[in-house]
């Protein structure tokens, strides 16, 4: 190997000396989360209009039915399976996994998910055109939420242009909610 043989290597071997310490660096000022634990499983979720200021066939609560699992240290279920308390301070992850139907063309529609009835997160949004070819709507979305404790939540199905005909699909296959304790 001649002198600019010598040189590229030495090259080499200072920039990987570089990327080893900005990866340790990185690395250790990096807040990860450390674990999670599920507290709760729905699969069966529809809408309900039975308490206000939700209570209208385009502005309305998602019920949670059928429930595979839950921990009752960690939340509380009431207000008929619209409201859930978190019981213990700390992050939860919620995710939403569900399809709407009868969506109409140029509407407006979302879904939100409220903490203490205050709009905390849009978990979705969804604007039709005038053209559009489904009346299907899939909602994939998840949020971080801190709890005091105390705080409960809530998922709001909204249209802001007034179609009231918009609901969850009634298939169970189509539909799922998790909620996760999260540690940090």
């Amino acid at each position: 190997m001649g002198k600019g043989g010598t040189v590229i290597g030495l090259i080499g071997i200072i920039l990987a000396a570089g990327a080893i310490g900005f990866t340790y660096i990185v690395w250790n000022g990096q807040k990860t989360t450390t674990g999670t634990k599920v507290v709760g499983v729905w699969d069966t979720l529809t809408d309900n209009q039975a308490y206000s200021p939700h209570n209208a066939l385009d502005d309305w609560l998602l019920e949670f039915g059928d429930n595979s699992l839950i921990n009752t240290d960690y939340i509380l279920v009431s207000n008929t399976n619209t409201r859930i308390t978190l019981l213990k301070s700390g992050w939860y992850r919620f995710h939403i996994s569900m399809v709407l139907m009868g969506i109409n063309p140029a509407s407006i529609y979302t879904m939100k998910l409220l903490k203490d009835g205050i709009t905390e997160f849009f978990l979705d949004y969804y604007e039709t055109s005038l053209a559009m070819n489904s009346q299907y709507h899939s909602v994939d979305s998840f949020a971080f939420v801190y709890s005091n404790g105390t705080n409960y939540i809530e998922i709001n199905g909204e249209s802001l242009l007034g179609d009231n005909n918009f609901f969850v699909h009634t298939d169970d296959l189509y539909n799922l909610i998790t909620i996760e304790s999260v540690t940090i």
